[in-house]
């Protein structure tokens, strides 16, 4: 049973979480409906992703509001079965947001592992959409028709009512089942939601991997062509990329980590522990944040290199107005007159470094910028550091493409 200190903790402490996810799901679908150009499949699943989010970061900021008024050890009740229901059925879709996750990953691995263009996987593009769709939609559908939403002692879910009650399949031989509504709710929970979040989250941190070696493979193979500071250069790059792809899988197991052992713990110790619930009521509702944060990290750093006086957080909220308000700061030159080399070293360097920027980004670079390429897909190989001079402006400008 608990305190009425616990059940209000429950009640408030997801709000918080779940309006910063609501402030960064907007923010992160705003980044990307203002560009008016270059709109690619990157920022599409992006901005369905965060669209997702959102919604279920709304139906999670009502906590216990939505739970039938009257329901015991539940503050802040003031609802019905209707009002339960529906917070339950898009609590449930942010399983699309899961997806989407999945999908962002598979267009990673496309397009700098395998080097296809956006004409290439704009082909594949709305199945996608329609598979992170699909999950979220099928099995919040079939949740309102089995009558397996119910309260969970901080929101509306998938569960057995009343909490604790006797499940069909825990029953051992003579025993009765207890449960009024929504019987077998914890098995529902693992075949709806946590089975196919695990599989996503396996998935996601092999095709991270993938990226990842295909760079550091990469950055062995131009070895041949970089002096002592180019290897430095391109060993900073390749853990640039194993820092965004643990990042990247990282923020999928801050949000589910707790979640998952409380139910762990429900399934096989049948005990309801206070402190896991809390941490995973605060803990859901934050994927919406953490997408944003990963997704502009790479933009954040740029900003803090050029502004290292800065204190973090005052960077990172005044590199998000810039982005917002559109007022971004030019990108300077990496051979400016304050670099301490000589301009033939920087000259020398740059094509060294183009060398191995061209073999591993541009792929990514050509296909977010909305380049057209011929054939199957694979861009074209360069010859010679005199072909790579020629698309040094080309190529300044289609990486800085690559993010939002």
């Amino acid at each position: 049973m608990t305190t009425l200190a616990q059940q209000k903790a429950v009640a408030i402490a997801p709000k918080i979480t779940a309006f910063a996810s609501i402030l960064g799901s907007s923010t992160a679908a705003f980044l990307v409906w203002k560009r008016d150009t270059n709109k690619t499949t990157y920022h599409r699943l992006v901005l369905g992703m965060s669209i997702v989010d959102l919604i279920a970061s709304i139906a999670w900021f009502f906590t216990t509001w939505p739970i039938p008024r009257g329901t015991p050890g539940v503050y802040g009740a003031v609802g019905n079965r209707q009002t339960c229901s529906a917070q339950a059925f898009f609590a449930q879709f942010s399983l699309s947001t899961v997806m989407y996750n999945a999908s962002l990953a598979v267009y990673y691995v496309l397009v700098i592992v395998k080097k296809k263009t956006d004409n290439q996987i704009a082909r594949i593009e709305p199945w996608l959409h329609a598979n992170a769709i699909a999950w979220g939609l099928g099995t919040g559908i079939g949740g309102l028709s089995l009558e397996i939403f119910n309260q969970v002692g901080w929101d509306c879910w998938i569960s057995a009512k009343p909490l604790g009650c006797k499940e069909t399949w825990t029953l051992k031989e003579g025993e009765v089942g207890t449960c009024e509504r929504g019987d077998n709710g914890s098995l529902y929970q693992w075949a709806f939601y946590y089975a196919p979040l695990w599989f996503v989250i396996v998935f996601v941190s092999l095709l991270m991997y993938w990226v990842y070696a295909h760079v550091r493979n990469q950055e062995k193979q131009m070895n041949k062509y970089a002096g002592s500071f180019d290897r430095r250069e391109q060993q900073s790059q390749h853990e640039r990329v194993r820092t965004q792809a643990f990042m990247y899988v990282g923020a999928f197991l801050i949000t589910w980590l707790f979640p998952t052992l409380f139910q762990l713990v429900i399934v096989i110790g049948g005990k309801f522990p206070f402190p896991l619930l809390l941490l995973t009521a605060t803990f859901v509702p934050i994927q919406g944040l953490l997408n944003l944060i990963v997704l502009m990290r790479p933009k954040f750093v740029r900003y803090k290199n050029k502004n290292p006086d800065t204190n973090m957080i005052a960077a990172w909220f005044r590199m998000l107005y810039l982005e917002v308000t559109g007022n971004v700061q030019p990108t300077p030159s990496r051979t400016t007159a304050t670099s301490t080399s000589t301009p033939q070293q920087n000259n020398s360097r740059f094509d060294r470094q183009k060398t191995f920027r061209l073999t591993v980004f541009k792929p990514m670079s050509s296909s977010l910028s909305g380049t057209k390429k011929s054939g199957l897909g694979d861009t074209e190989e360069k010859s010679g550091l005199g072909d790579i001079e020629e698309e040094k402006e080309s190529e300044d400008a289609a990486m800085e493409d690559e993010e939002f």
